[in-house]
């Protein structure tokens, strides 16, 4: 990673670090807006990382906003930072420009609203940190091709949710309404690849929050004595750090080839096979582990765990509700063995030599 982007890190983890702790993100769920939080995020760049820099952004990698991403997860950041570096992603590939407040994503992975003559109809039913965005970025589809467009709350019907993790996740319904912003066609955009990306954001902020969750259990089971000795002198609990420990590795690992099949990628928005089977699995892996860890984390801590002043619960929380969310572990393993069986049967066409191993280990 280059000397700039490491700086941006830097500059992150300090943020999260002075303003982010554990009461800061209880208070949010209690309706306490981090004003404090949300302005240094903003006056930092950081959720422009992934704009270029003629563009007014950071102009970073790939790698750069996953890490800001992955980062943010560990602190259980009660902000939409993951959201809206993707929101600006989308409007720097459409040529629309980027917004230094906060965006929300109205998309879920759902079908994409409609463009009909100029003007949007449709629903999305989980858009992700618009009740204190200033700007809905929407991907629509226009007779099969993406465009983005852009709205502003007053327009449009927003109706204000959360999930489980208490992180906002809203309905917005369209009525055909116009748009503030319309891109043209993004032909390096489709909303099966969007799908994509998206999964690998939450698989990343799954693996964030698994490496806290794993920080947590290791210092409880040490200090927390049981007739008389740590909890982490007894078997049967060091084999459940182990486990811990070693889906957290895992998952990253998956995560990190994803990252790396999708930056070598000239459109990563797009989708396709190149990167689709590290896509898939990594958040096939991501999910399964936020099930696995989340079960023994709190096995290890005992009630501790379900305490709502000890941090465990915000973790475990947002593991659950993000494993969920741009397709589970059940939806992607699907679309893997669809896309393996459709390969095994193409090179039997083909008349050419392969194997499933092949398909799913290359």
């Amino acid at each position: 990673m280059e000397e700039t982007e490491q700086l941006v890190l830097d500059t992150a983890h300090r943020i999260f670090t002075d303003q982010c702790s554990a009461g800061i993100v209880n208070g949010s769920e209690r309706g306490e807006v981090p004003d404090r939080l949300r302005q240094a995020i903003l006056e930092s760049g950081v959720t422009l990382a992934w704009v270029p820099e003629p563009a007014g952004g950071v102009g970073g990698s790939l790698a750069l906003g996953f890490s800001l991403i992955r980062q943010a997860a560990e602190f259980a950041l009660p902000v939409p930072l993951a959201d809206t570096l993707v929101a600006n992603l989308l409007l720097a590939e459409s040529g629309l420009a980027a917004t230094e407040s906060w965006a929300a994503l109205a998309f879920d992975g759902g079908e994409l609203p409609l463009m009909v003559d100029g003007k949007v109809s449709g629903m999305v039913e989980a858009a992700a940190g618009a009740s204190g965005a200033e700007v809905l970025v929407v991907p629509v589809s226009d007779k099969g091709a993406v465009r983005i467009a852009t709205f502003a709350h007053a327009a449009v019907e927003v109706e204000h949710r959360e999930s489980l993790a208490g992180e906002a996740r809203s309905r917005i319904t369209f009525r055909s309404v116009a748009p503030d912003q319309l891109s043209g066609p993004v032909d390096c955009m489709t909303a099966d690849g969007l799908k994509q990306f998206c999964g690998l954001v939450r698989a990343c902020q799954i693996s964030g929050a698994l490496e806290k969750i794993t920080e947590l259990t290791v210092g409880y089971v040490k200090e927390r004595q049981q007739f008389g000795r740590p909890l982490g002198k007894f078997q049967a609990i060091q084999h459940k750090v182990a486990d811990i420990a070693g889906e957290a590795a895992l998952t990253g690992a998956a995560i990190d080839q994803a990252i790396r099949m999708v930056s070598a990628q000239y459109a990563p928005l797009r989708g396709g096979s190149q990167a689709f089977l590290a896509l898939a699995t990594a958040k096939v892996v991501a999910s399964e582990a936020a099930g696995k860890v989340a079960r023994d984390a709190h096995q290890a801590h005992g009630a501790m765990g379900f305490s709502y002043e000890y941090p465990l619960q915000q973790y475990s929380r947002r593991i659950w509700s993000w494993r969920e969310e741009f397709g589970s572990e059940f939806y992607w393993s699907e679309r893997l063995g669809m896309a393996v069986t459709s390969e095994i049967r193409a090179h039997e066409a083909r008349h050419t030599t392969g194997s499933a191993w092949h398909m799913v280990s290359r």
